[in-house]
């Protein structure tokens, strides 16, 4: 099972480096082209448009759409100038205005997302040097899911960068707008399905170590291992194959299936394992208890935070190329984001606890240091004053966990 999960991830890779050499583009033109016959709406990128301008579907036109100032990026037309010329030059780019209070409060979401992420990018670094160097760094679900994290918590900061950058028209050309389809597509929705599948293994290893099982019921939880495994597999690809039909509209639809699919998944499973854990969750007495309420944390975390990613995605599907409600088109996009690397701050807390007993060089029983920028040194006191806030619900005078014991 380590090798299909390790081919899933090389293939990937592959595709993803042949797709980037494939959407390599030119410049865009000056002026929209054929501005008699419009453009074709629906695209992710419209090539037949300047810089900052989109292409909106547009009836009066023979090919259904017209270039307009991109919303995405908060540009609203001005004010046209009139000067009784006969020949127009056209509406280009430098016929799109700024909103420029829009533009600043996206951008300072971009930029507390780059934040976030290169910390949680940095921690994830620090639990799986600190995992290999005690030798608890084994070929199991929760490296999987500290190695698939740390693939997407990069590709992120890539993301936010290249979506800040184009909010400050920093990316002239749009080169790395045009080119952030292959991070998204590549980098961000993959681990978003395997992580949630491999977690939800993580349980089933709980299960199995805190039980004691026949023979029989431990071959069926092998084969429920790569169930999940194989449906996380097939959701991967039939997601990039999706999205390889183009268009908007199909990248957001196929960016819903993990969303969805994984918040029932997260909900349905996390109860049924705590249930299983500790029935009821104000019996601190029971061995268990502990293990269920990190659980139950991490899970409340997940499915909070893929309800605001299908919120966001729903937002951008409505507001996309719209001419009315397109500026509420970014703020969507900047929310999607940044729930997503909330949602992975919350996996990895959950990972950190579930590894404990491996972790006491930077961690006590009530808190972690790895939680956020401790590790480095810098702001010590908070980080940990906050952790311990943090897990205070969890403390009580139970006695050690089965997994403890173990």
């Amino acid at each position: 099972m380590g090798r299909f999960v390790i081919l899933n991830g090389l293939l990937l890779g592959i595709i993803g480096a042949a797709s980037a050499q494939m959407l390599a583009q030119g410049d865009r033109p000056e002026f929209p082209q054929h501005p008699n016959e419009g453009c074709t709406p629906g695209k992710q990128v419209s090539g037949a448009c300047p810089v900052r301008m989109e292409c909106f579907a547009d009836d009066n036109f023979p090919n259904g759409g017209r270039c307009d100032c991109n919303p995405l990026w908060f540009k609203i037309p001005k004010k046209l100038p009139f000067d009784d010329l006969e020949w127009d030059d056209g509406f280009t780019t430098s016929d799109c205005g700024n909103q420029h209070m829009s533009r600043f409060i996206v951008a300072m979401y971009f930029m507390v997302s780059i934040v976030l992420t290169l910390g949680f990018v940095y921690t994830d670094v620090c639990v799986i040097r600190e995992l290999f160097r005690v030798k608890a760094l084994k070929w199991n679900a929760t490296t999987y899911s500290l190695f698939f994290m740390l693939w997407a918590g990069v590709s992120l900061v890539f993301v936010n960068l290249i979506y800040l950058l184009n909010t400050w028209d920093a990316d002239k050309n749009e080169y790395w707008y045009i080119s952030r389809t292959v991070l998204f597509t590549y980098g961000l929705m993959p681990p978003d399905v395997i992580v949630d599948f491999e977690i939800g293994v993580t349980w089933i290893d709980l299960y199995d170590r805190t039980n004691k099982m026949s023979k029989s019921s431990s071959r069926s939880l092998k084969i429920l291992r790569y169930t999940l495994r194989t449906i996380a597999f097939m959701m991967t690809f039939g997601y990039m194959i999706w999205i390889g039909l183009g268009g908007l509209i199909n990248m957001l639809v196929s960016a819903l299936m993990p969303s969805v699919v994984g918040m029932f998944f997260v909900a349905i499973g996390g109860k049924l394992i705590t249930k299983t854990l500790c029935p009821d969750k104000k019996d601190v007495a029971n061995p268990n208890w502990k293990v269920a309420e990190a659980i139950r944390r991490a899970v409340k975390h997940a499915v909070g935070a893929k309800f605001l990613e299908i919120v966001s995605l729903v937002g951008m599907g409505v507001t996309g190329r719209h001419p009315q409600l397109g500026y509420m088109y970014g703020y969507f996009n900047a929310m999607f984001f940044f729930v997503y690397i909330f949602r992975l701050w919350g996996w990895l807390h959950y990972l950190i606890y579930g590894s404990r007993k491996h972790l006491k060089r930077y961690s006590t029983e009530n808190a972690s240091a790895y939680f956020g920028f401790s590790t480095i040194g810098l702001n010590k006191t908070l980080t940990t004053a906050s952790s311990r806030m943090s897990t205070m619900s969890t403390r009580s005078s139970a006695a050690p966990s089965t997994m403890e014991r173990d």
